[in-house]
């Protein structure tokens, strides 16, 4: 299953007040599990798309959630199915995924996410520039949302209890991230030491995630012509 599932209903009910939920949004759940954030989440909202790969988890949400018609369940692999439309997004990552799933969400049209991510992972997405920590997923992330960091998690909260630590991350778009732009961002930081002579002879990790935005614009309007 490779998950670590929460158990502790504080930490779940303040995932959820993190999220702000109203009566009319509908919100997509990545990586439902044994379906304790969902029970929470379908208590606030209008419905729940809850996605899980594992079959055997698949069949025990069906069976737990067979008399909420507010919740559905999705069985699929988060990376590679399509998303229905959504508000919001309340998820517990499989760290396994936290990058190829972080990407894919940026790129679809939402108003806010809570997120529970690794932890080193997490600080990646809020880096600055000039750091070693200063990687492609942190000018993805930055240029087209806002994003912080809310709080750090025990271990003690998820079982099985996982050797590393956890964080919420609040995620608020600005505006979806096309996959090219996602594609040049890679592309730039495979030479992430190279300097920019015509871009104030910055190296490519020195450019803030507006920069390179910018100059992702740039060079997509000059193909263009």
């Amino acid at each position: 299953m490779n998950q670590n599932f929460m158990i502790d209903k504080n930490l779940i009910r303040k995932i959820c007040d993190y999220a702000d939920l109203k009566d009319d949004e509908i919100v997509l759940e990545i990586g439902a599990g044994t379906g304790n954030l969902t029970t929470e989440l379908s208590k606030r909202c209008r419905k729940v798309i809850a996605i899980e790969r594992d079959e055997r988890l698949v069949n025990f949400l069906i069976k737990r959630f067979k008399d909420d018609s507010k919740v559905n369940i999705i069985k699929g692999d988060a990376i590679k199915i399509s998303f229905p439309e959504f508000d919001k997004i309340v998820a517990n990552l499989p760290y396994s995924i936290s990058r190829k799933i972080t990407e894919k969400i940026l790129t679809h049209k939402f108003n806010t996410a809570i997120l529970v991510e690794q932890k080193e992972f997490a600080e990646k997405l809020i880096t600055k520039p000039k750091t070693t920590n200063y990687r492609a997923i942190s000018v993805i992330v930055q240029a087209s949302s806002d994003v912080e960091i809310l709080d750090y998690i025990g271990r003690n909260v998820f079982f099985p209890v996982p050797a590393i630590d956890s964080v919420i991350v609040k995620v608020v778009q600005k505006f979806p991230a096309e996959e090219k732009f996602i594609k040049f961002v890679k592309e730039m930081f495979n030479r992430r030491n190279k300097i920019l002579r015509n871009f104030y002879g910055k190296r490519i990790y020195e450019l803030t995630p507006d920069e390179i935005y910018e100059l992702w614009k740039t060079s997509k309007n000059l193909l263009s012509k």
